[in-house]
């Protein structure tokens, strides 16, 4: 009775230890946005229509996207995002997707497309389901400068 139990244990540690990936897949890495930055003007476009457009710094740093007006108006932290490349036009589109929530149960969907450095998108804060404000952006990818030696 205790060899069939033993070999069923070893059988069920050896399954487990070499299909690891049916569990648990590797989520590869973004090469295609990560540590780039667009300086953008963000505006909203829902209730205040005569908003004025705010300058902002939109990044992509270690597998997360953050907005540095989101994160100081409502307190949004940086959070993971996805992105596809869509090569069958002309000119490749690199979009991608990002929802973040803060702690007054508010969430952001960020969705941009991206031309040749160019990017535009739009920004959507609800709450419960409900849209509380909309904001639409434009920029283009922010120039490195060199540093000073």
């Amino acid at each position: 009775m205790k060899t069939p139990i033993l070999s069923l244990l070893i059988l069920t540690a050896i399954f487990f230890s070499t299909n690891t990936n049916l569990f648990a897949q590797k989520k590869e890495k973004d090469k295609i946005l990560a540590n780039k930055v667009y300086t953008i003007f963000i505006a909203e476009t829902g209730g205040r229509k005569n908003s004025k457009p705010e300058s902002d710094d939109i990044s992509f740093r270690g597998d997360k996207f953050n907005s540095k007006f989101m994160t100081s108006e409502y307190k949004f932290s940086s959070a993971a995002y996805t992105v596809s490349v869509d090569s069958s036009s002309e000119k490749k589109m690199i979009t991608f997707e990002s929802l973040s929530k803060n702690q007054s149960g508010e969430e952001i969907k960020w969705i941009a497309s991206i031309v040749d450095g160019a990017i535009e998108g739009t920004a959507v804060i609800s709450k419960n389901g409900k849209t509380k404000k909309e904001y639409s952006y434009s920029g283009n990818l922010k120039e490195k400068t060199e540093k000073k030696k």
